[in-house]
């Protein structure tokens, strides 16, 4: 799973860069994201504010008992895109490693979720 593989980096990438960290992190959930999407049977295309309609659709589908996992996820989103498309965009170790914990922890729950659905 794509998603693995970018935990893995981030996990890699904390010790020197938390911004890379922080942006592989959010990959790793966007990629997991987007397998649930699949698993759904629905395909989110590729064009402006697609990230949005992915956390989304996830929102809507995740049991509610994940609540801070989902408002996280948007959370670090905006982070992702200060830290990339603007100078004052800062990523602290903390930020980091929330990063990591949210990412970890998205593709457990759905990883759970699509494999409760398999017959």
């Amino acid at each position: 799973m794509g998603a693995e593989k970018k935990l893995a980096s981030a996990l890699r990438i904390l010790a020197f860069d938390e911004e890379a960290c922080l942006q592989q992190a959010y990959e790793a959930m966007l990629k997991a994201s987007l397998g649930f999407t699949l698993s759904r049977g629905f395909r989110a295309r590729s064009r402006p504010g697609h990230h949005i309609a992915i956390i989304e659709f996830v929102r809507a589908r995740i049991d509610k008992k994940h609540g801070g996992w989902r408002t996280l996820f948007d959370r670090l989103r905006r982070k992702r895109k200060v830290a990339l498309y603007d100078d004052t965009g800062f990523v602290s170790q903390q930020d980091a490693e929330e990063a990591l914990k949210a990412a970890r922890d998205c593709l457990g729950i759905i990883r759970a979720d699509i494999a409760s659905r398999k017959p």
